[in-house]
């Protein structure tokens, strides 16, 4: 026994001085958080645009330090801001909500160390992914700019409103060019009215033509009204922009208006509709990318007062729309020359933009095989009567509205393809309310921040804008003198 206890005592000597040089391992409760899984998923591609729920999943419940924010970030390949709205931890998860609108995003998201702690305060390791947003299948290559390229270059742009479109039935038809240019009021146009939007920054003017009062009883085209079209559109593009050429006031609520969204007529209108196409493309199917047709202008269903905007009562007239749409497109591509693919644009019933009349709207199939020479209309005097309502404020109210109709816009078509062109937009409101060049200085301000804002989103999605008229009117045109410089400033800064 008693050298029993003797070793026992030697034992415990040694184990409680002998080992006092070797390491001590400390007790180790849990592991440090772990990422096991992320949505999108670490190189997914084809992510919806729009609202994006980033999720990082760990494997054990986390919590978040104090400073997370500037440990968790979202970045874009293209430069674009996509700060993290506000972060949120869920159970084992962090939910990290960006917004993303432009196809073909390259999307990282960064957790730096110690971003997030588990129970026994031990800190997760760095982690990266990355996703690719949606991207547009893309068609062979035919050596013409596709409507994306050439609209993203047409971001700030201009009405020659009230101009070529103007028309007055006491004039009869197929009268001198210019009574007709000058009857609403604007004076002969001059290459140096281009020149002028071009040295300011302008890269894009859409030219409204009327055809109505020069076609003659087998509707063909007076050839004096023509060579005046075609000689505006030579001065849009040798100065160096991009034109727009459409059929406008043919369309719209006025009686004289013969192109109508209307099921029960568009087969009858059709044809004179193609052939008066056929006759534009022609004269114009060797022109570069720098000219766009656009096949018409605010077509609805019914007159005067009985027209029907934003969308028809009887949704089958959605239909006509498509129709014209498809033919215009068919009539322009059998003109061959740079027409079969030159970038070509299509307009929604009465040119609006709510989720009813932009669900039954059908973009035509393009005859070509390239669907990447479409593009969409709109027009945006949103909020309407926003000049009255607001009392000539542009408010929070009046962004949150356009802000709403891109989303739709996006939606529909830029996610999808096809660009979208504000062709109309402006302070215009009822009772021919409007910001103009005689209002005060801070009337003309708030117009501009409406055009910078409209610009701003159009520059953001791959759109353009085209200002109704106000920016040069009158004998401002003639003079070459600014109207409201500082709307026209503020687009061309918004464009940049």
């Amino acid at each position: 026994m008693t050298s029993l206890l003797t070793v026992l005592a030697t034992a415990l000597t040694m184990m409680g001085c002998g080992g006092g040089d070797d390491p001590v391992t400390p007790v180790v409760v849990g592991s440090a958080p772990k990422v096991v899984e992320t949505t999108p998923a670490n190189g997914a591609t084809g992510v919806e645009l729009g609202d994006i729920n980033i999720k990082v999943t760990f494997d054990q419940p986390v919590n978040i330090s104090g400073s997370i924010a500037s440990k968790v970030t979202v970045s874009a390949d293209n430069g674009d801001n996509l700060a993290v709205k506000n972060i949120v931890k869920s159970g084992n998860a962090l939910l990290l909500p960006v917004t993303c609108n432009r196809q073909n995003t390259v999307i990282t998201v960064s957790v730096a160390a110690g971003a997030v702690t588990n129970a026994s305060g031990l800190a997760n390791a760095a982690y990266t992914f990355s996703f690719t947003t949606y991207v547009a299948p893309q068609a062979p290559d035919d050596g013409h700019l596709t409507a994306s390229a050439a609209v993203s270059q047409m971001t700030a742009g201009w009405n020659l409103g009230n101009t070529l479109d103007a028309w007055n039935s006491n004039l009869g038809n197929n009268n001198s060019p210019e009574l007709y240019e000058t009857c609403w009021g604007q004076p002969v146009t001059t290459a140096g009215l281009f020149e002028m939007f071009r040295a300011k920054g302008f890269t894009a003017i859409r030219v409204p033509v009327t055809w109505m009062q020069h076609l003659d009883s087998n509707n063909n085209v007076d050839a004096a009204w023509m060579n005046r079209v075609q000689e505006i559109v030579d001065m849009v593009i040798n100065s160096g922009m991009y034109c727009i050429l459409n059929v406008h006031h043919d369309t719209g609520a006025s009686a004289a208006a013969w192109l109508k969204a209307d099921n029960a007529t568009v087969d009858i209108t059709l044809p004179k509709f193609q052939t008066l196409w056929t006759q534009i493309a022609t004269r114009f199917k060797d022109y570069s990318d720098h000219l766009l047709f656009e096949g018409y202008n605010e077509m609805l269903y019914g007159s005067d007062t009985n027209a029907q905007w934003s969308q028809p009562q009887n949704l089958n007239n959605l239909q006509a729309i498509n129709k014209y749409a498809q033919a215009f497109v068919d009539a322009v591509r059998a003109t061959g020359g740079n027409n079969e693919y030159r970038n070509l644009i299509v307009t929604t019933y009465s040119a609006s933009h709510g989720d009813q009349t932009l669900s039954g709207f059908v973009v035509p199939t393009d005859p070509c095989g390239n669907q990447n020479h479409l593009a969409v209309e709109v027009h945006s005097y949103d909020p309407y009567d926003w000049v009255n309502t607001y009392n000539m404020t542009w408010t929070s109210e009046c962004s949150a509205a356009v802000t709403s109709m891109f989303n739709r816009l996006n939606t529909y078509f830029f996610s999808k393809g096809y660009p979208v062109i504000v062709g109309e937009y402006g302070t215009n409101g009822a009772d021919e309310k409007t910001i103009n060049k005689s209002s005060t200085a801070e009337q003309k301000a708030q117009a501009a921040k409406q055009a910078a804002e409209i610009t701003r989103l159009c520059k953001q999605y791959g759109g353009a804008g085209f200002y109704w008229m106000g920016l040069v009117e009158g004998q401002d045109r003639a003079n070459l003198q600014w109207s409201m410089e500082e709307v026209a400033d503020a687009i061309v800064e918004a464009a940049r």
